[in-house]
């Protein structure tokens, strides 16, 4: 059995339909074209976006099977025990794939001799590759290295070394990307075993972590909302962190380590009623800005 199988779901076709206005009310006669398609499923008939003529249909099968073709390039696929999860959302408006790499995980009870406490033989964390894409103009496509802590399934992303192509759907040239980055993802891997360590031994206070939160989490979720809710939403965005920073610091004690996981849990499991994939896609960016703001370098110094 292929170990980087593509599933069946993410092969359809579309069609580029343009749209017409009927011009009948100001006495002409037929239909108007305008510089506007929408995107068509073939075998669902489901329209996926609406978009003018430079919009270039790019198969979500397409990008997963040439991401395929390079990690066999640049990985023994022999070797690894990889395991894929496709995720076609909203009737094919969207497209997720994850590639886990397990045999190649940084295992968090080697850090349990020094001291830190860490237990559980599948509690570690495991280099993955995700793609993203989409039909509806929401998401580019977009290639990315991250690191995934197996329990909880929070992502490990450290911005400094995470590598990621993207590209836009009117662009007229396909993504593009060097079998050298692929590589640097699971050597970078390899070195966020050292960084976890460091986390694990920086120990923090409760007030540090309310001020970082504050400032950066929940500050910038307020500020995209409407004005008149601002406290409103800062308010549940810290009690949800709060929620979550209690349980961390039971299980890790109060280091920057939990600190990390609090927030990636926060990005992870949202409580939401809009599509989880969106609010969770959004935060997960939001985490890594965390962790480039000056709040983090003064809590990790």
């Amino acid at each position: 059995m292929n170990n980087l199988e593509i599933s069946k779901d993410v092969y359809f076709d579309c069609n580029k339909k343009q749209l017409f206005y009927n011009s009948n009310d100001y006495h002409d006669e037929g239909d108007k074209p305008v510089d506007r398609y929408a995107i068509v499923r073939k075998d669902t008939g489901k329209v996926l976006g609406i978009h003018s003529d430079d919009y270039i249909i790019r198969p979500y099968a397409k990008l997963a099977e040439s991401v395929n073709e390079a990690v066999k390039e640049c990985v023994d696929v022999d070797k690894y025990h990889i395991t894929t999860k496709d995720q076609v959302l909203e009737d094919g408006k969207k497209y997720r794939r994850d590639i886990n790499f397990w045999d190649d995980s940084i295992d968090l009870e080697n850090y349990g001799k020094t001291g830190m406490h860490i237990h559980g033989k599948d509690e570690r964390i495991i280099p993955q590759l995700r793609i993203y894409s989409s039909m509806d103009g929401r998401w580019g496509q977009q290639i990315m290295w991250s690191s995934v802590y197996v329990v909880c399934l929070n992502g490990m992303v450290r911005p400094d070394w995470t590598f990621v192509v993207y590209n836009k759907h009117n662009k007229r040239k396909d993504i593009t990307w060097g079998i050298e980055d692929f590589k640097s993802g699971l050597i970078a891997h390899k070195e966020l075993g050292e960084d976890l360590f460091k986390m694990m031994q920086k120990k923090v206070k409760n007030e540090e972590v309310s001020h970082l939160f504050k400032k950066t989490l929940a500050g910038e979720y307020a500020r995209n909302s409407l004005v008149h809710f601002w406290d409103h939403t800062k308010a549940n965005v810290m009690k949800d962190l709060n929620n979550s920073w209690e349980k961390y610091e039971r299980r890790y004690g109060p280091t920057l380590f939990a600190v990390y996981q609090t927030a990636t849990d926060w990005s992870s499991h949202p409580v939401t009623k809009g599509a989880l994939h969106n609010v969770s896609r959004k935060r997960e960016k939001e985490v890594a800005e965390m962790m480039t703001s000056n709040e983090w370098r003064q809590l990790a110094a």
